[in-house]
């Protein structure tokens, strides 16, 4: 698995002759999926609350994949002497990527939404692009993008299951007519309309 891994990031790596555009996704992507998602809050009013609630998922999906990094302790290329970092980078553990990990979870979950379809395909792009990016500025290995997508799943396929019990809850406790008040008065559709 690990020359799999190796032999990848050698082919995905800038090397000596870095794009400029891949690197920009890899130190901006996550900021332009942000605005994707702040754009459907103030411009899709009926959609506002999921995305609120996706946003509160991808806090989650950021807390846990950096525990997860941290517990597991996978060093970064360029901690193990594979060339240096093409944009500025910390030392923290490398394995889920954060990024991957926040960014699938955010598309995965705007797909979810019909009416989100098209800004979910747009948030796709992003994360595939900037996480192709990371591998390609020194800063990831391919392994850390994986895992980051499997733990997205995960957390989209958890959210979506537990607001499907919700909402099949809130459901159960509706009434199953709709309320009206005491003093209307409700012609019977079998009945003709009383004469004066």
């Amino acid at each position: 698995m690990q020359v799999v891994n190796l032999a990848l990031y050698e082919w995905i790596s800038a090397g000596g002759d870095p794009f400029g555009l891949l690197l920009w996704f890899a130190e901006h992507g996550a900021s332009l999926a942000a605005v994707l998602v702040a754009w459907v809050i103030l411009r899709q009013p009926k959609e506002r609350w999921y995305a609120s609630a996706v946003v509160l998922a991808a806090g989650l999906a950021s807390i846990l994949a950096h525990a997860l990094a941290d517990g597991l302790g996978f060093e970064r290329p360029y901690m193990q002497g594979l060339g240096a970092p093409r944009i500025p980078h910390g030392s923290r553990s490398a394995l889920p990527s954060a990024h991957a990990t926040v960014m699938f979870t955010v598309a995965l979950l705007l797909w979810q939404r019909p009416a989100l379809r098209i800004v979910a395909v747009l948030a796709l792009l992003v994360a595939v692009l900037t996480s192709w990016g990371r591998i390609y500025a020194g800063v990831h290995f391919p392994i850390d993008i994986a895992a980051g997508f499997l733990l997205a799943l995960l957390i989209a396929t958890a959210v979506h299951l537990v607001a499907r019990r919700l909402s099949k809850r809130l459901a159960a406790l509706r009434p199953p007519w709709p309320l009206r008040h005491k003093s209307a008065k409700v012609a019977s559709p079998d009945l003709p309309p009383p004469r004066h």
